[in-house]
């Protein structure tokens, strides 16, 4: 009997094995099993059972025996191993690196290696002299001799050598040592803690007893409290050691219980108290009765609920949570950034109490463990989270929403590349729930779905209470450069605006989306910037590390003195980052609390909630930060936002630029006048006149839409084409440029009139992590089309005998860097 499997590795096939019959006829899909693997262990999914070997099979390939089933009944759902299947087949993906994402923390077996002596090698040891041996390989194998079996780290430790593990392939290759691996559980496990109780409420029969006034006391304690207390707890507050309270539990007067305790990523979280649920307005009532049909029908339904920012999307989604809980259904509420899930998972944990997980990974590997458990026992019946809870083991799902579904992190920029959007209809097809994908600023493709009919479309076009949308004024900054002479930073317009609202006691939002000082670092004399020696990238100024850094590969640098290519002394920094606005600020409004938010000032764990809160409670006049600070904030006291450096994101070179740019200054908009106090928003730019900025002025998604779609067309770029972005890399040049032509040979015998190839060329990155980088950018008119042509290119590669598996192939791609 035979065993389908789908290793964790970046193969797109999979492995057979032979078993017994009884682990044949238990066998289930996605059921964790332990094989060899050339010449390692590995854990691997079941994929099918077969009684006998396919044809292509039985002559070409030695079939090993399986060695262990790690799991009598899988982990993973059923549901979940179907997805799997599909983001697998969609997406290019390896199966079984889509089967280890839908894994809960501690899923994946930690591997040990060892070093064992084998027979030859202890007959050999016990020779005087080891002939071709030095000194320290001999000591090494000898300690083998001795001691059988060894970790690298033991072996080190035995033997006194550093290097030891450096010599066992030379005495593996002599047979005298073979390389074992065994499998263990990961450290992830539930956590427990030591409760204490009484044994019995009446303490008036302890009077026999010869007990000690603090024994009584910790007696009394307990009884006080008619709930068990953690051992440590009780032994702090009562001052006592563990044999008092190891003499209580041996007079059977108390017990001391293991129980299993839930780690809680709620508990850093303000409690907020929502005991009134907000009267609903006009739009808001018509959404939620469409979408309470559509929940009813049980039965799949896609909708794409488009709302100005500030019109009460959270709302609808509260309130159909609560039907859909109703019914007997658990739902899916997948959001963007991990900067933006607590304020909804507080609003959503004060509305559905213990209901609610949260799952992301911002949380510790415990806090994962017990949240995932806690929603595969069903015990949390709503997943809040970022893309990876798209694998959330959820049963029996009746409503999925997408918040903010425009967003670039939704997309896997590692293997296996799936986007949680597009996974997110998927999973609700099968499982015939309905699907919400919200957004104040869908994308193109999205919008144009809704357009067309694929998507059920509903309009949100007022805020709450009828509160109006900010004034948006584009700042010309070639005026303000006529006028000063040189560059400003913040223009006159800004400055002004802010002093007024300090002095009104309001709030303001400063938008650079470049963390960092400055951009980089110029030599004036020879026109050089000092860039990564990893990347293709200028590195950025950090003044609180004093040192320059790559954003990419996390690289750093001091400053140097002179410049590295010729010497000058003459180095200039350009650009401004969050890090310079915000001593920018501070120079110019001494008076004023201000504060950064960025990837550098929330690096550890909740310091973004932290600031948030401050910014919350109005402890902070001015936040300046990048797009974290852009997205489903509700500052009632904000009334200015300022975005600086606007021609920046227009500029990137990838033909979504535009549309990225319309998005985020349109949220960025929508954190002002969300209160009863009007907002204003200011863009500084030099190029005023663009389409994209005189549209975020209007507040107009339509008219850009309408715009950006005659773009579209004309390029043949999304939503007419399919996309794939086939990229080479490796640190070997030469490999790398092989590889691609490869690709780029076979492709090309293969083509038709419904398929364009751009390429091969050097991606516009060419080298990141010390890897030199080509690409492919293939357009079809259909995704039937593409995805025939990428499986008949693999499959005559395979036939030629090309490894086209360390090709990253990315299938509707976000960016094309």
């Amino acid at each position: 009997m035979f065993l389908e499997v789908a290793l964790p590795l970046p193969l797109h096939r999979t492995f057979y094995y032979r078993c017994e019959q009884e682990i044949f006829e238990s066998a289930q899909p996605a059921q964790r099993v332990l094989v060899p693997f050339q010449n390692r262990k590995m854990m691997g999914f079941v994929v099918k059972t077969h009684a006998q070997l396919p044809a292509e099979i039985q002559s070409s390939v030695a079939i090993k025996d399986i060695l262990k089933v790690v799991d009598p009944v899988p982990v993973i759902p059923a549901s979940l191993f179907k997805l799997s299947q599909w983001i697998a087949d969609y997406y290019f993906a390896s199966l079984g690196e889509v089967l280890k994402a839908c894994l809960p923390p501690g899923g994946s077996l930690k591997s040990h290696k060892h070093a064992v002596i084998t027979s030859q090698g202890e007959e050999v040891a016990k020779a005087e002299a080891l002939p071709g041996l030095n000194e320290q390989e001999t000591r090494v194998l000898r300690i083998l001799a001795q001691k059988k079996s060894l970790t690298p780290l033991e072996l080190k430790n035995e033997t006194g050598i550093a290097s030891a593990d450096r010599m066992l392939p030379k005495l593996v290759s002599n047979q005298w040592v073979r390389i074992d691996h065994s499998f263990s559980p990961s450290s992830c496990s539930e956590k427990t803690q030591l409760q204490v109780s009484l044994a019995f409420s009446d303490l008036s029969k302890t009077e026999t007893l010869k007990l000690t006034a603090r024994q009584l006391e910790i007696l009394e304690c307990l009884q006080k409290r008619k709930e068990p207390i953690a051992l440590t707890e009780l032994l702090a507050q009562q001052k006592v050691s563990r044999s008092t309270v190891n003499t209580l539990e041996k007079k059977g007067l108390i017990r001391i219980t293991s129980e299993r305790l839930q780690r809680d990523p709620y508990r850093e979280m303000h409690q907020p108290s929502f005991s009134v649920v907000p009267e609903h307005t006009i739009e808001q009532k018509a959404a939620i009765t469409e979408l309470s049909k559509a929940l009813q029908a049980t039965s799949f339904s896609s909708w794409l609920l488009h709302g100005v920012t500030g019109s009460g999307k959270t709302e609808i989604y509260l309130t159909l949570i609560e039907q859909s809980l109703a019914m007997g259904k658990t739902c899916l509420i997948l959001m963007p950034e991990i900067g933006l899930t607590p304020r909804v998972a507080q609003e959503f944990r004060g509305r559905l109490k213990n209901a609610s997980a949260i799952l992301h990974s911002g949380l510790s590997d415990g806090e994962r463990f017990d949240e995932w458990w806690r929603i595969r026992r069903g015990e949390a019946k709503v997943v809040i989270g970022t893309r990876s809870a798209v694998f959330a083991p959820l049963h029996n799902i009746g409503l999925i929403v997408v918040d903010e579904e425009h967003d670039p992190s939704f997309k896997q920029h590692e293997s296996p590349r799936y986007n949680g959007r597009d996974t997110a209809l998927v999973r609700g097809k099968q499982e015939n729930a309905v699907v919400i994908l919200g957004s104040a600023t869908p994308s193109v493709e999205t919008f144009y779905n809704a357009k067309n009919g694929k998507y059920q479309y509903l309009r949100l076009a007022s805020r709450v209470q009828d509160r109006p949308l900010p004034e948006v004024t584009l700042v010309d900054m070639r005026e303000e450069f006529k006028i000063g002479g040189k560059k400003p930073t913040l223009s006159s317009v800004l400055k002004e605006q802010i002093q007024v609202r300090l002095a009104r006691k309001e709030q303001t939002l400063v938008l650079l989306n470049r963390r960092g000082y400055s951009a980089s670092l110029l030599c004036r004399h020879c026109g050089q910037s000092i860039r990564c020696r990893n990347c293709s990238i200028t590195l950025t100024y950090h003044k609180s590390k004093n040192g320059l850094v790559c954003h990419y590969c996390s690289y750093e640098q001091a400053v140097p003195g002179n410049c590295p290519a010729c010497g000058s002394e003459h180095l200039h920094f350009l650009g401004e980052g969050t890090e310079k606005i915000e001593a920018v600020l501070d120079k110019i409004f001494p008076q004023a609390r201000i504060a950064r938010l960025d990837r550098d000032t929330a690096r550890k764990k909740n310091a973004h909630l932290k600031i948030l809160r401050q910014v919350q409670t109005g402890e902070i006049d001015i936040l300046t930060g990048t797009q974290m600070i852009s997205k489903g904030h509700d500052f009632h006291q904000v009334t200015l936002v300022g975005i600086l450096s606007a021609d920046s994101v227009l500029s990137l070179p990838d033909f979504r630029s535009a549309e990225r740019t319309f998005q985020l200054f349109t949220q960025m908009s929508g954190r002002a006048g969300r209160g009863e106090l009007m907002g204003q928003v200011l863009i500084q730019t030099y190029f005023p006149e663009h389409y994209c900025l005189q549209f975020v002025r209007k507040h107009d998604y339509e008219g850009f839409f309408e715009k950006e779609l005659k773009f579209r067309k004309l390029m043949h770029y999304p939503p007419f084409t399919a996309m794939a972005n086939i990229l080479s890399r490796d640190r070997n040049l030469d490999r790398a440029v092989r590889l691609i032509n490869s690709f780029a040979d076979v492709l090309s015998g293969l083509v038709n009139t419904e398929t364009r190839i751009f390429g091969p060329a050097l991606s516009p990155l060419a080298r990141l992590k010390n890897e030199h980088r080509y690409q492919i950018l293939i357009k079809a008119k259909t995704r039937q089309t593409l995805k025939e042509l990428l499986q008949r290119c693999l499959a005559q590669g395979e036939k030629q005998g090309i490894d086209f598996s360390r090709l990253q192939i990315d299938i509707d791609p976000i960016d094309l860097m």
